[in-house]
């Protein structure tokens, strides 16, 4: 097992022409992400990976391992801005597009929690991650619709260091996903949903 970057692409295609980059996607197979600074001695049960064949990558920027697989829906976008700083800020106003898309789909209650999620009743719905190169920022982030939570706790260890509203909960237990809370929302609309909003909002984003 090799750590390709994840979304390594969208970098390059920003170097080229200064102009923003962005993907919003369903992962098509299952993997495990290390953030810029996880071991994966540490973060991931490895022989559970290997066993199933599944690939572990790593991603720049900082957070936790996370997996991703289908039933996620996937924001990745490089842009400037106009701060070096502001990290915290920046997350809470792209995460703010996810609450815009969930609320025109009829999801209430998603609020922000810890430095930089959202959840619905003190579950996490959404996690993220920020790079930063000087104006550049990378932030990718993965909202949970309708995948298999087991696999979180199939794959991943306990973190080093979590949220404090975790409260000690195993994955299961302090994730959820959309499904999981009585909204019958499908990735595919999500997506078309949240794609619009990005379109908007993307070059306001300073």
């Amino acid at each position: 097992m090799h750590e390709p970057t994840v979304n390594e692409d969208l970098l390059a295609r920003f170097d080229g022409g200064k102009a923003p980059a962005w993907r919003i996607y369903e992962p098509e197979e299952t993997a495990a992400v290390l953030g810029a600074g996880g071991d994966p001695g540490r973060d991931l049960y490895l022989d559970n990976l290997r066993e199933r064949g599944i690939q572990w990558h790593r991603r720049r920027g900082g957070g936790g391992a996370v997996v991703l697989s289908r039933g996620q829906v996937v924001l990745a976008l490089v842009t400037e801005v106009a701060s070096p700083f502001r990290n915290r800020e920046y997350a809470a106003e792209i995460n703010t597009w996810f609450v815009e898309a969930l609320a025109g789909l009829g999801v209430g209650a998603v609020e922000p929690r810890g430095i930089s999620d959202l959840a619905i009743r003190d579950r996490k719905i959404l996690g993220t991650s920020i790079y930063r190169r000087k104006l550049l920022l990378f932030y990718q982030a993965s909202l949970l619709v309708s995948n298999d939570l087991s696999l979180f706790g199939l794959f991943l260890a306990p973190p080093a260091r979590a949220p404090e509203y975790r409260g000690g909960r195993e994955h299961a237990e302090f994730c959820t996903t959309l499904r999981r809370e009585g909204y019958a929302v499908s990735t595919t609309e999500t997506i078309a949903t949240l794609e619009k909003i990005v379109e908007l909002k993307i070059n306001g984003l300073a």
